[in-house]
Order: structure tokens, then sequence, then C-alpha cells
């Protein structure tokens, strides 16, 4: 069995649950990248080259902002 099926799964229902909005699933796609690249299941990439930026600030109604 893969590892990384639980991270997908976990992923997919994310999508689901949030009508698809997948910037609200992003944080289990990026587990799920990194358990694949993990696994050697595809190229390992700098996270930020997918899309991904480090969580700096969090905005005063509590929303982390990417920088």
């Amino acid at each position: 069995m893969e590892f990384h099926v639980q991270e997908k799964k976990e992923y997919v229902s994310c999508l689901k649950s949030s009508g698809h909005q997948s910037e609200r699933c992003r944080q289990f796609s990026k587990k799920y990248l990194e358990c694949r690249m993990e696994r050697n299941l595809m190229a390992k990439q700098d996270m930020s080259e997918l899309g991904f930026r480090e969580v700096k600030e969090t905005h005063s109604s509590g929303e982390k902002l990417e920088r």
C-alpha cells in the first residue's frame, strides 16, 4: 500500500467539502506533495516552485498571510 494515500484522501475530502476551492485546502495539498517527494514518487522540488510560501504574518482578522 502506498503511504501517500491518506494524504491524498485528506486533500480530496477537503476539496469536496469546500466546493472545490483549492485555496482552502493548500495545507493538505502541500502535505500530499511533500509525502510524494519523500517517497520518490515525484521529482523533488522546492515548495516555492510549486506555489507554496512560508507563512510570515497573521492579519488582524486572524487570517494567515503568505509571503
